[in-house]
Formats: structure tokens, sequence, C-alpha cells
């Protein structure tokens, strides 16, 4: 597994025990935050505890990263990317504090992820996918050039809430086309 992904301003790394209370503090007791994700909100430090530690046994063998700052390593989010078949893979989560917004840290999460997802596992294609009224996470995807690809409706099983989400896609050929000549 890859422990460690880094980036300009930011680090995907592996879950720590004392990562709880910055977790709580900005991500999982956010309500700003988790009215965008699936999961449930924790809102007490038992909880968060609890969290972390299942966080940490869950990392151990996906690709599933907590988002820290590379100046002080306080964990600010979470993403994750699994494998749906093979050679095909998608984001199961991307998530940043508020405080942390507005900073590009989502796109530097999502180049992180796709480098991961192309140059590293092999990935023919790669599923971005945003609730349609989450601007912001629309927004990262065209700015990647992400192409739609179908909507679907999910039910968060915590609140009953159905949410409409967009599916993105992106191939190969389209990464290798506008990331890696760009970058040679």
């Amino acid at each position: 597994m890859y422990e460690v992904l880094e980036g300009k301003n930011i680090r995907l790394r592996k879950a720590r025990k004392e990562d709880y209370q910055s977790m709580l503090k900005h991500v999982w007791g956010d309500e700003a935050v988790y009215k965008w994700m699936l999961y449930q909100p924790t809102l007490t430090e038992e909880d968060a505890i609890e969290r972390c530690r299942r966080s940490m046994e869950f990392q151990k063998d996906h690709y599933a990263y907590f988002v820290a700052l590379k100046d002080t390593d306080e964990a600010v989010g979470l993403c994750a990317i699994k494998e749906t078949a093979p050679g095909h893979y998608e984001e199961s989560g991307i998530c940043i504090g508020t405080a942390f917004q507005g900073k590009g840290y989502g796109k530097e999460i999502v180049a992180l992820l796709l480098k991961l997802a192309f140059e590293e596992l092999g990935a023919e294609d790669f599923r971005y996918g945003y609730f349609l009224d989450n601007d912001k996470s629309k927004k990262v995807a065209k700015s990647f050039g992400f192409r739609y690809d179908y909507t679907y409706e999910l039910t968060r099983t915590w609140d009953g809430c159905v949410k409409t989400i967009e599916s993105c896609i992106m191939t190969r050929e389209e990464y290798e086309s506008k990331f890696i000549i760009q970058n040679s």
C-alpha cells in the first residue's frame, strides 16, 4: 500500500490515534462538511476515538487516507479510492474541513489520487462522483476535464436523505494527454 502521497501543500497519509481531535473538529463533527458526505456525523470525543480506530484499521488494506497539512501535519480531511473492477478505479469519498476549503486542497487531493490510480496502479479509467447540488465538487471535476457519464440516486442510510449523484469519468488516454504530456 502507498502509505503517504505528497503534494505541494498537503499530504495524504494513514490515520494516527492522535488525529481524532482534529478530525472531530474539522470534519466528522462539522455539519457544513458532513451534509455532503454519506457517513453519519461523529459528535463526541469518545465516538471520534472509536472512529479514528476504525479508520486506522480500514486504511491498512485500502487506498484511504487522512488529508494533512504539510506544514503542521494536522489532519483536516479524508479521501479514498477503490478498484471497482480490474483496472477501473473511483474516488470513494473526498472531504476537507470548512476552514480549509477554497485553498486548492481539493484539487491537490484529486491530482494525487489520479496520479496514484494511473501512474502507480495502472488504471484504465477513473470515476469521480459528486452530489448534484455540490457546486464545489462539480467545479473540481470540470477543472480536471472529467466527462459526465451518468446520474444516479443514492439514499443515505443514517438520515434517509436521497442524493442525486453525477458520475464522471477520465480514461488513461485522457489523463496522459492532459497531465503527462503537459508536465514533460
